[in-house]
């Protein structure tokens, strides 16, 4: 699915259709993007006098409104990070079932974590309320050949519906993270499991959105998911992404994955009162992990001539 990063053209054509911003605007802040992740948010944020790491009347329009976050997720897709949280995903859902499923993607904005769950061979379906991210991950879908149920009202998710639901970066996002987590668990049928990434320590300039109020949630797993009636089974070390299942079903985490789990929860635990460490870890690995664009930086030129 990567290869989709080396189509220039078809992602700054995408973008302008779905925002109305000139293609050479749009290729021009996708390369400022790939630069420093997080510009865009950040920069509307601050024209719009809206108060970053805080829920406010301001910030619900700004997620209704702004083509910001169009630039932010497509270069944070095109990471080496998250396109391996991608795979370990879809490794995951085959060691654990071996089976194609019914899977739920809550909050994908431009559809790309449905897409590749899709061509893995699963029944997705995509939940969005943004309507420039739905339109936008409609056409991708197309362009993937992926067969996906676009979703865009909570009224239509399912009980006890889906074999496996992820919810990646998003619950730092929303002021009540505890309501999301049990309308997801209401969501899955009994052997089911939640797939998370939910970077709750991380505030600073790149994620402006991402709330304070949520910071004591970094690390636990007891009040948010264990209230909910989830336990945790496999993880990578800072849960980028952590699987839980239902306490009703038969699957617990081996040995090595309890400790790989309860290091990454004491680790992260730290980023509630100081996350200075991990802002500087997370800022070298996406330094690296955002290699230079040659093919988006010869079609700039090109719309320059």
């Amino acid at each position: 699915m990567s290869s989709i990063f080396t189509d220039a053209g078809y992602l700054v054509q995408l973008i302008t259709d779905v925002s109305g911003l000139s293609n050479a605007e749009v290729a021009r802040r996708l390369l400022v993007e790939n630069r420093e992740l997080g510009t865009s948010v950040w920069k509307e944020l601050q024209e719009r006098q809206i108060r970053p790491y805080q829920w406010s009347d301001d910030l619900n329009q700004f997620y209704e409104s702004t083509t910001a976050f169009l630039f932010e997720s497509l270069i944070w897709n095109r990471s080496t990070i998250k396109q391996q949280m991608q795979n370990w995903i879809n490794q995951f859902l085959e060691r654990e079932f071996h089976r194609p499923l019914r899977v739920l993607v809550f909050g994908d904005g431009l559809g790309f974590d449905s897409a590749s769950v899709a061509q893995a061979g699963h029944q997705v379906s995509y939940f969005e309320v943004s309507q420039r991210a739905i339109q936008f991950a409609t056409q991708a879908f197309d362009r993937f050949d992926s067969r996906v149920e676009i979703l865009s009202d909570v009224s239509q998710i399912q009980p006890a519906h889906f074999d496996a639901i992820l919810c990646l970066d998003v619950l730092e996002h929303v002021p009540q993270p505890e309501a999301v987590v049990k309308l997801l668990v209401s969501a899955l049928a009994p052997e089911g499991r939640l797939i998370v990434h939910a970077p709750f320590w991380y505030l600073s300039k790149s994620v402006g959105t991402h709330l304070a109020s949520n910071r004591k949630l970094s690390g636990d797993i007891r009040h948010l998911y264990g209230s909910n009636g989830l336990h945790a089974i496999e993880a990578s070390l800072f849960w980028n992404p952590i699987a839980f299942a239902k306490t009703s079903g038969t699957r617990h985490a081996k040995f090595l994955e309890k400790q790989r789990i309860r290091l990454g929860g004491l680790l992260l635990s730290v980023g509630r009162f100081w996350s200075t460490p991990h802002e500087l870890i997370t800022k070298r690995m996406l330094a690296q992990s955002l290699s230079s664009w040659p093919e988006m930086e010869r079609f700039a030129k090109g719309l320059t001539k």
